[in-house]
């Protein structure tokens, strides 16, 4: 009888450590899975970041560039008043061009705006409606050049926009 309680004694010691096996395996499972979300959630707050990050490096220059498109402006209206013959006309064009070039490394791109193209609220401006053969909502002037720096919008294009022919009745 003393053997039957020795092993009902070991039985019992072997469940209860058979059932705490049972249970640091769970705790063992519950931390790892913890572990591994942490984990995976860390690796995406680092590629967040990593994207913000680039896009905050991309627009940093935006103030300076956008005040250089000013400069950009004033070249047009300086060439605007020079004769095609005047012999400053070629040098003030090449500082232009060069400013532009510039301008296009850091990620400044014009918006085109041509006669005849349709109006695009996202990228057009309009500061007009005058009469012309055009169908109405079609571009007939472009009153200033818009920018995009990095593919974002920093200045519309500002036109003029056709309204249709107004018919009028003589009688």
């Amino acid at each position: 009888m003393a053997e039957e309680k020795d092993e009902n004694k070991k039985s019992t010691e072997l469940e209860a450590l058979t059932a705490e096996i049972e249970k640091l395996k769970k705790e063992k499972d519950e931390y790892l899975d913890g572990w591994k979300r942490a984990k995976a959630d860390y690796l995406n707050h680092k590629k967040e970041e990593a994207a913000r990050f680039t896009e905050m490096v991309k627009f940093s220059n935006a103030a300076i560039i956008e005040d250089l498109v000013g400069v950009l402006d004033s070249f047009d209206l300086g060439l605007a008043v020079l004769d095609a013959d005047d012999p400053g006309r070629k040098g003030f064009q090449l500082i232009q061009n060069q400013l532009e070039d510039l301008m296009k490394k850091y990620g400044l791109a014009k918006i085109p705006a041509s006669v005849g193209q349709k109006f695009d609220p996202n990228l057009h401006e309009a500061i007009a409606e005058v009469e012309s053969g055009e169908p109405p909502g079609t571009i007939v002037e472009e009153a200033e050049k818009g920018y995009l720096l990095n593919g974002k919008v920093i200045r519309p294009t500002r036109v003029k926009i056709s309204k249709g022919q107004t018919i009028t009745n003589n009688q």
